[in-house]
């Protein structure tokens, strides 16, 4: 009946060759595991063990305002009542309103896609867009290089001071097409608190 929070600095689900045994230790308990190391913000679900791998406050190693995977510099935010946990992602210097980035690229001649990351979703999440003030439908989620991570840490030269600071894989990335006359997209997703969290781009 007890909520059990591990604290690590490396994490179980990449880098830990036992974990299988901590799992089999801890069997069916409620159990969230906050670590770090790597950068990037992971929420990794292993049965009933909840595992929160931190984005990092000093980001890609004090290059910039992003992660490797492109979650900004930040923390987590916890909340206990009794045995149940809460948490978002805090953003360094910014609300906690604040729950993810908006890119737009161009797809083809008709159609421009955007992707959502949004940090701290897990696949209890949902995101949806409007585009000029319609929904046009739920957005897809999928594993890929956030953007902005891309052109900041790609390739031997960037970034300057860190060059071996590289671009993750994430699986908190969400993309949908919308034409290529749109004017305004606004996306809502929705957390697995049933908490909402909005970010609009005008063309």
């Amino acid at each position: 009946t007890k909520l059990i929070v591990l604290c690590l600095h490396i994490p179980l689900h990449a880098g830990t060759k036992n974990k299988e045994d901590l799992y089999a230790v801890l069997g069916d308990r409620k159990v969230h595991v906050m670590s770090g190391h790597t950068h990037y913000n992971v929420n990794d679900i292993h049965n009933n063990v909840y595992e929160h791998n931190h984005g990092a406050v000093c980001g890609a190693w004090w290059t910039g305002p992003i992660c490797e995977d492109g979650t900004p510099c930040g923390y987590g935010v916890y909340t206990v009542h009794g045995n149940e946990l809460s948490w978002q992602y805090k953003v360094t210097g910014k609300s906690l309103e604040e729950q993810m980035a908006l890119h737009i690229i161009n797809q083809s001649p008709s159609e421009k896609q955007v992707i959502a990351n949004i940090w701290n979703a897990d696949p209890s999440w949902k995101a949806e867009c409007w585009v000029d003030g319609n929904q046009i439908g739920s957005m897809t989620q999928y594993e890929g290089f956030d953007p902005g991570a891309y052109a900041a840490l790609l390739g031997p030269n960037l970034p300057a001071t860190r060059s071996w600071a590289e671009p993750k894989l994430t699986a908190h990335l969400y993309k949908i097409s919308i034409p290529v006359t749109a004017k305004n997209v606004k996306i809502v997703a929705t957390d697995r608190f049933g908490k909402t969290f909005s970010s609009t781009h005008l063309m």
